[in-house]
C-alpha cells in the first residue's frame, strides 16, 4: 500500500500515516483502548438500536449487551453452520434478533464463499497475500445465500435509525454501506464500527480508503482506528469508527 496515496485521502479527515514510528505508536495506543467503552463514550452512554453485521457466533453481541444492556440488537450471519449457534444464543438473550442472511448493497441472493476458518467467510473470493491469514482464508466451497440491504431491512421492519452499525464481513463492508445509503444520507446512523483492509485478502475487495472516501461523501468522518493487524511489518487490516461530521 502506498503511504503517500493513503495520506492524500486521509489528510481530508486530519489523519496521517507517518512510517514505522507511527505504526509502533498506533499499535501501542490501539492495544490500550477498549473499543466498546469508546463507543459508549462517543454515544453519551446510550444506544437503542445496534446492527451486528457478520455476527458470527455472537461474541460481539455479548460485549454490546454488557455496555448497552437495554439495546435491541439485530444480528446477521449467512453461514448456516454458524447461524445455528447464533440463533441459540439470541433466543436466550433479551431483545436480540438473529437473521440468516448476508448484508450487501441490494436484496436478493448472493454467492457466499466458505473458507477454512468461518471467521474468513465472505461474499468475495479469497486470495493469497503472503501472510499468516492466507491459510485461514483458503477457500473450500461456495453456496448461495439470501441477502438484504440495510435500507430494505429497515423499511420492512419500521426501523428509522441505527445507533451502532457494526460490520465485520471480510471485504463486504463498502457494499453494505452502499445498501444503507438512505440512512447515511439522512445521518440516521450515529456510529459506524467496521473492519477495513489495507491489502486485498479477497479478490476485488474494497479497501480502507474506499470505505473512507464513500463515508466522507456521505458526511461521515474517521474518529480513529483500533485493533490493527500487521503482516510482514505492514498494516493489513484494522477496525475503524466513523461518526457523522458536525
Amino acid at each position: 500500500m502506498n503511504k503517500a496515496f493513503i495520506n492524500r485521502i486521509c489528510s481530508k479527515l486530519g489523519f496521517e500515516i507517518n512510517g514505522l514510528s507511527y505504526m509502533q505508536q498506533l499499535r501501542k495506543q490501539a492495544g490500550s483502548q477498549n473499543v466498546f467503552e469508546q463507543q459508549k463514550e462517543l454515544l453519551g452512554g446510550k444506544a437503542d438500536i445496534i446492527f451486528d453485521v457478520g455476527a458470527n457466533y455472537g461474541n460481539i453481541i455479548k460485549e454490546y449487551k454488557k455496555y448497552f444492556p437495554g439495546a435491541t440488537i439485530y444480528a446477521f450471519e449467512p453461514f448456516p453452520e454458524v447461524f445455528r449457534h447464533l440463533k441459540e444464543l439470541s433466543d436466550n438473550l433479551e431483545n436480540v434478533h438473529a437473521f440468516d442472511r448476508a448484508v450487501t448493497d441490494k436484496s436478493g441472493s448472493r454467492i457466499f464463499y466458505v473458507n477454512e476458518h468461518a471467521d474468513t467467510n465472505s461474499l468475495y473470493k479469497s486470495q493469497e497475500i503472503g501472510i499468516s491469514s492466507d491459510e485461514m482464508a483458503k477457500n473450500k466451497s461456495s453456496m448461495e445465500v439470501p441477502a438484504t440491504s440495510i435500507d430494505d431491512f429497515c423499511a420492512q421492519n419500521n426501523i428509522d435509525r441505527i445507533d451502532i452499525l457494526k460490520m465485520d464481513i471480510q471485504g463486504g463492508e463498502l457494499d453494505a454501506l452502499k445498501g444503507a445509503a438512505s440512512l447515511l444520507h439522512k445521518k440516521k446512523i450515529a456510529l459506524v464500527y467496521a473492519e477495513a483492509f489495507f491489502v486485498p485478502q479477497y479478490q476485488d475487495q474494497p479497501l480502507f480508503q474506499d470505505i473512507m472516501v464513500y463515508l466522507d461523501k456521505m458526511g461521515y468522518q474517521l474518529q480513529d482506528i483500533y485493533n490493527p493487524f500487521y503482516g510482514k511489518g505492514s498494516l493489513v487490516w484494522c477496525d475503524a469508527i466513523f461518526l457523522p461530521r458536525k
